[in-house]
């Protein structure tokens, strides 16, 4: 963007007669002619840092991109207060199906006497076994993964289990459940579910213990202290939150492609996949980086927009706090290097208006700074690109750049 429109740009929104005190305004936070389009406002103050003689202006310019950066940079979506995929959620009716079948397949039709040959036999009749098994002991199934040893275990734990597989998988259970687990420090304790470790540390006389503590509560019921302890050490819905934290890029990813359909863009949305790594070195983009170390920090590189005039890619990417931001941003900023071609962000949470990361990406991503509240305005943005042959924001590209990382979501493509 030449200075000249970046300044008659920033006197327009502020209504001010010089960009002095048009970026005055700015840096005061008063009023300006709403709606912003935040890339257009982001690159006109780039392109004053950058190119203004007065060395003050300059730097006013520099302040001016951090505060519009945390004051507009808002993202009404956070991870830890808004829930997604609830149908993947096992729900009670569904645990108490499970452990009830499990409960038949013992020799005194109870939990109390639990074995690996009742394991074998209820799993075959409900696939929702070992899941309940899993939250009877307190284990997330990344846990339990990590501690069994000697044999692979199915990626679904609702999927086709070997005996040898749910021997290995039992045993661990077994141990936590009956407490024969120990911790590696004197002043610790093992990880165990509060209903077995609590009562054991307050040495409470003459409760049951193990798996008779467990067929105690799935036949009488569990008091609701009990889930209310349970809920302040583990934290209401924190396992369901980890399990989906992609699917919160993936529903933005996907609000932005429906919104690309009912406009006349051609895009891909892409995947850490043979089929996107050779799609992006067509277009001009070597995914070198993603092959070799197929890390996913920064963000997801989700859409990329490609005609006979425009190539352009979309990354996404969510921090619920100052720290996930500080992190993702040092990785996300040098993804236009990397890539090689244009890009726009979309960023997700409230993480992103806390630090000044956010202003840090403004330049790399050439302003193009957007949220989920303004896909569609990135939309518009991307059809008016394919429309008028190139970039809304002229901007200059750096073609000495280098290849970017993959997301891990399956590929769509689309006209």
């Amino acid at each position: 963007m030449e200075l000249q429109d970046a300044e008659t740009y920033v006197r327009r929104v502020t209504q001010r007669l010089s960009t002095r005190d048009a970026l005055a305004w700015l840096s005061e936070e008063r009023a300006v002619s709403q709606p912003i389009d935040l890339p257009n406002l982001l690159a006109s103050l780039l392109a004053i840092e950058d190119q203004s003689p007065v060395t003050d202006v300059q730097g006013l310019a520099g302040r001016v991109i951090r505060q519009v950066c945390r004051a507009e940079v808002v993202s009404e979506l956070d991870p830890s207060q808004e829930l997604l995929a609830l149908d993947e959620v096992l729900r009670p009716a569904q645990y108490r199906a499970a452990l009830d079948t499990l409960a038949a397949r013992t020799a005194t039709r109870t939990l109390g006497s639990v074995t690996l040959a009742a394991v074998i036999a209820a799993q075959q009749d409900d696939r929702n076994v070992v899941t309940a098994l899993c939250a009877a002991a307190g284990l997330s199934y990344r846990d339990l993964r990590a501690r069994v040893r000697g044999t692979s275990v199915p990626t679904d734990l609702r999927g086709k289990w070997k005996n040898d597989q749910l021997k290995a998988v039992f045993d661990v259970i077994d141990a936590v459940i009956t407490g024969r687990v120990t911790a590696s420090s004197p002043a610790a304790q093992p990880a165990r579910p509060v209903e077995h470790l609590l009562p054991e540390v307050d040495d409470e006389p003459g409760r049951q213990r193990g798996w008779e503590l467990v067929e105690q509560m799935r036949a009488h019921g569990v008091p609701y202290e009990l889930l209310l302890t349970q809920r302040a050490v583990g934290s209401a819905w924190v396992a369901h939150r980890s399990s989906t934290g992609k699917k919160v890029q993936a529903a933005v990813t996907t609000s932005l492609c429906e919104l690309l359909d009912e406009r006349p863009v051609p895009y891909h949305r892409l995947a850490m996949d043979g089929a996107s790594r050779e799609l992006l070195t067509r277009v001009g983009a070597n995914p070198t980086a993603a092959a070799e170390d197929g890390r996913n920090e920064g963000g997801q590189l989700a859409v990329l927009v490609h005609s006979a005039t425009v190539t352009h890619a979309v990354a996404v990417s969510v921090a619920r706090d100052g720290g996930t931001a500080r992190k993702s941003g040092a990785r996300l900023g040098t993804l236009p290097a990397r890539l090689g071609i244009a890009c726009s962000v979309v960023l997700v949470g409230p993480g992103w208006a806390e630090r000044n990361t956010t202003a840090e990406l403004a330049r790399p991503f050439n302003g193009r700074i957007y949220t989920e509240r303004t896909v569609a305005e990135l939309a518009d943005a991307l059809n008016a690109m394919v429309a008028q042959g190139g970039a809304v924001i002229p901007t200059q590209e750096n073609d000495d750049a280098q290849p970017a990382e993959l997301s891990d979501d399956p590929l769509e493509v689309r006209p």
